[in-house]
């Protein structure tokens, strides 16, 4: 009885959380949505922005808050028989996997730094662009990384990168805007001497515009990675019975 009372008692706490979630972002969306409809003055606008922030700061808060109090929840479940533990266990590994918890290790950084000349140089094809940023990336995860982010932006199984139309900056995530013209900082959490040693083989970063920029490889002992702040979104994907 204890048994199932406790799942009970996990499972509605995650269905009020992602509920909750889902309808903070719905009304951060709409008021957007508002904002980009109406004509207001410059003024108008940017309070709104700024109100918006504030918002978000508070959701993400109250976010924080519902994930520590879950946690808790859990942690009760799982003091009552081996099950429970062993679905809290299970539970823990898919967080570190999806990238919503807070993680550390050790792995490398790398700093992408534009060049001197390519400050003096209005050719825009000279500066970083999405192939490059998911080359990286993809050379990582070949490598045996565990988690990875771009400027403290969390690259998780729904990340999307891709340059604006002047390449004027990268997105990723929808709305993370990371600029090319400026140091760009990844991390990497894996075998710091793996990853290290595949990222300096030789032509191994020889690609594309990456020649315009200087890279400093960094192996670390401890690297820390924010969690990925966004929601997951599924609507078609159906488990096969």
């Amino acid at each position: 009885m204890r048994k199932y009372l406790s799942q009970i008692v996990v499972a509605m706490v995650c269905a009020l959380l992602g509920f909750l979630l889902t309808y903070q972002f719905r009304l951060l969306n709409t008021q957007e949505k508002n904002l980009k409809s109406n004509n207001y003055s410059q003024a108008e606008i940017t309070t709104q922005i700024e109100q918006l922030k504030k918002e978000k700061e508070e959701y993400e808060k109250k976010n924080n808050e519902l994930l520590s109090q879950l946690k808790k929840y859990e942690d009760a479940a799982t003091n009552t028989n081996d099950v429970t533990k062993e679905l809290k266990a299970q539970l823990d590994n898919t967080r570190l996997l999806l990238g919503t918890v807070d993680i550390e290790g050790q792995g490398v950084i790398i700093y992408l730094t534009p060049k001197n000349n390519v400050f003096s140089s209005n050719n825009a094809t000279t500066y970083l662009t999405d192939n490059e940023l998911v080359f990286i990336i993809n050379e990582l995860n070949f490598s045996g990384a565990e988690a990875i982010s771009v400027n403290d932006k969390r690259v998780t199984v729904q990340t999307g990168i891709k340059s604006s139309s002047n390449n004027s900056y990268i997105l990723m995530n929808v709305d993370d805007k990371i600029s090319p013209r400026e140091r760009i900082v990844i991390k990497a959490i894996g075998d710091k001497n793996l990853l290290n040693n595949a990222l300096n083989f030789p032509g191994a970063l020889q690609f594309q515009n990456l020649e315009y920029y200087d890279i400093d490889i960094k192996p670390v002992d401890k690297i820390k990675i924010g969690k990925f702040n966004k929601t997951y979104k599924y609507e078609y994907m159906k488990p096969v019975k």
